[in-house]
């Protein structure tokens, strides 16, 4: 979590460094805070989506991570002279007990390279970061050193991992950025909390991948030792960014017509890839890939694949017709995904995104699949609002789900629902994840995921590069649609977005947190605690990031101070006194008129002494107490205090208040 994010610029002679906030977008002609914003200049983001800066700095990086939790930062570099072979170095960061410390492999840092872009997202000026062309910060570079020409400014990208075993409390280190005999230190301070972040993902996460598109960067030919090796790099970064999908191929699966005309099938390539996923902690589901699509494309009638075989009489390969071939394979896929034990995680698509004028066709489609594979659940990204009795997992574009959720929410009680986006919805209002948007519009995807309880999220692209990954985006697309990672010399590079959508899913993991260990302390508590819903702090909080779907929070400074308000309130769980509070309205409402009244009820120690607003009010036996205080004004809010045994703990209720 930063704290400071613009700060005092430290400066050799001959090089400046400052601290970037990592959710700004550091162009080449970005320059250095020369001094404090004013306090009126404070509350101005200077590109949509952008934090403003800050009225005093401080002149370090200052994080806060939970153990087990990924971490970044960003460094600017600028000179009025060329710099010849700049690199940086990053050493371990101390514990304040002067024992302890977090060693120098779980920090890295990269340079910030750029992709032109010829042409801005289309209808989206109230986000776009700047008017094409220009050249968008994005890829993390392999580059171990630079050269960085006169007048241009470099940003350098730090990533910080803490351990599961670190110890809680302050750590202190620094960044060095050289240049030749040129050296100029940026201290680093690391306040680490003492909860986990759970290697559990709470939140199911896909990217779809081109497999083609890995073996032809690293020069191997698909399916060689040398492809698998590689791909195992790939998996192993989906995971160290909590995706928890894979999307499996059934092509992956050989038939063979044998001399008696039956069918046999050979799983050997299908199984070694989910091996390879498994491994690497990516395969908590199996995403099984489509077995139809559109005839004459998106939108027309769905058929289903027809399968190739081997014939084992001519030795020739022949094509089957769904029924002889595909209803024969779903079946053996059935029976094999459950001999492996994967059936449960398993789920498998029909024909992607079905809309209303082929939906007939794809509900045969997916009966098909269904009266093939009746164990096997289906999941499709839909653009349609009905699909009951012939899908298990709904995955509605998110501005669907928005404009038709009266429709969605009537089939949550018989199925698992999602949210995807792609090249749609693009614009101004709904976030997404294009490189000519602001990284805040990428940190809030998972805080839907929280505030709009949906089970998982789904992207088309994370590495379906074109010619030159690194070169101006696919101009039938919004830029960056295509991808969020590029090719290095040994495997994926990350990139700023990709980064960025890591922490929104650690925000996912901490909100979850937050409602868990709630539940499980009202479990504790028994009867006196039953009128506590478990996930109303989270989710009063998560609403301040994502009132709505598009109404997101832009500016990323508000964001990191709701996050470090669920961080307090997972400690405050854990520390004495007791003190739990659950209001009515929901805190964060928006409270129109007179006389306004709250209904407050609360847990605390039995014997403390609780105030409302100022004013004390009668603790029962068993510690519960209630209050119906009116929001204290201008601020809006309703401050509960609890008092025991010199022990004090407060929590402040936040409304907006309306004549």
């Amino acid at each position: 979590m930063i704290f400071s994010l613009w700060l005092r610029p430290a400066w050799s002679q001959e090089m400046t460094v400052w601290v970037v906030d990592p959710h700004t977008k550091v162009f080449r002609d970005s320059l250095p805070p020369s001094a404090p914003a004013k306090a009126e200049e404070a509350t101005k983001p200077t590109q949509p989506g952008q934090q403003s800066q800050p009225s005093q700095a401080t002149g370090a990086i200052q994080l806060r991570a939970a153990r087990n939790e990924y971490e970044p930062a960003q460094i600017a570099i600028r000179s009025s002279k060329p710099l010849q072979g700049v690199h940086v170095e990053l050493g371990p960061l101390r514990h304040e007990d002067g024992q302890s410390s977090i060693g120098a492999e779980h920090l890295r840092w990269d340079f910030v390279g750029y992709i032109p872009i010829p042409k801005n997202t289309p209808h989206a000026e109230g986000l776009q970061i700047q008017k094409a062309p220009f050249e968008a910060p994005d890829p993390l570079l392999a580059d171990r050193t630079k050269d960085i020409p006169a007048d241009q400014t470099q940003p350098v990208w730090i990533t910080l991992y803490v351990p599961k075993e670190a110890k809680p409390g302050l750590y202190h280190g620094q960044v060095t950025v050289v240049a030749g005999q040129l050296r100029v230190e940026t201290p680093i301070q690391l306040r680490v909390d003492p909860f986990v972040l759970p290697d559990d993902r709470h939140v199911w996460v896909t990217n779809w991948f081109n497999l083609p598109n890995i073996a032809k960067a690293h020069q191997v030919e698909v399916w060689s030792d040398g492809f698998w090796k590689v791909l195992a790099k790939y998996a192993q970064n989906m995971a160290e960014h909590r995706q928890n999908v894979v999307l499996a191929p059934w092509t992956l699966i050989d038939l063979v017509r044998e001399e008696n005309g039956q069918l046999s099938f050979d799983f050997s390539r299908f199984d070694r890839f989910v091996e390879v996923f498994e491994k690497a902690g990516v395969a908590g589901r199996l995403e099984i890939t489509h077995v139809g699509h559109g005839q004459k494309g998106w939108g027309s009638p769905v058929v289903l694949s027809r399968p190739s075989a081997l014939d084992r009489k001519t030795g020739k390969h022949i094509t089957l017709e769904p029924q002889e071939g595909l209803r024969p394979l779903l079946a053996a896929l059935e029976k094999h995904l459950a001999e492996r034990g994967w059936l449960e995680k398993s789920m498998i698509h029909v024909g992607d995104e079905p809309i209303l004028t082929n939906l007939a066709s794809w509900r045969e489609a997916s009966a098909f699949v269904h009266q093939s594979a009746p164990r096997l659940r289906r999941i499709e990204a839909i653009e349609t609002i009905d699909c009951s009795g012939f899908l298990e997992i709904w995955v509605p574009q998110v501005s669907h789900f928005e404009r038709w959720r009266t429709a969605y929410e009537t089939h949550r009680p018989h199925a698992e629902l999602w949210y995807y986006i792609c090249c749609n919805p693009h614009g101004s209002h709904y976030p997404n994840r294009f490189l000519d948007y602001p990284l805040s519009s990428v940190r809030v995807l998972h805080w839907i995921n929280f505030t709009e309880r949906l089970a998982g999220y789904l992207h088309w692209g994370w590495n379906f590069w074109g010619a030159n990954p690194f070169g101006p985006p696919n101009d039938q697309l919004p830029p960056g649609d295509t991808h969020v990672v590029y090719p290095g010399p040994e495997g994926p590079l990350n990139s700023l977005r990709w980064e960025i959508q890591r922490e929104s899913l650690e925000d996912f993991e901490y909100l979850q947190l937050l409602a868990d260990k709630t539940a499980k302390l009202r479990q504790q508590l028994g009867q006196k605690a039953e009128w506590l819903h478990p996930e109303r702090t989270a989710m009063e909080l998560a609403r301040q990031v994502v009132p709505a779907i598009t109404q997101w929070e832009r500016d990323p400074a508000r964001i990191m101070a709701v996050r470090a308000q669920v961080a307090d309130e997972i400690l405050a769980l854990e520390s004495p006194p007791l003190l739990l509070v659950q209001i009515e309205p929901p805190a964060g409402s928006t409270l129109y008129g007179e006389p306004i009244a709250l209904e407050v009820l609360g847990l605390t120690e039995p014997g403390a002494e609780v105030k409302v607003n100022g004013h004390r009010v009668e603790v029962g036996p068993d510690g519960r107490f209630i209050a119906r205080p009116t929001p204290l004004r201008p601020a809006g809010q309703v401050r509960i205090e609890a008092n025991h045994q010199g022990k004090t703990k407060t929590i402040v209720k936040q409304f907006t208040l309306r004549p």
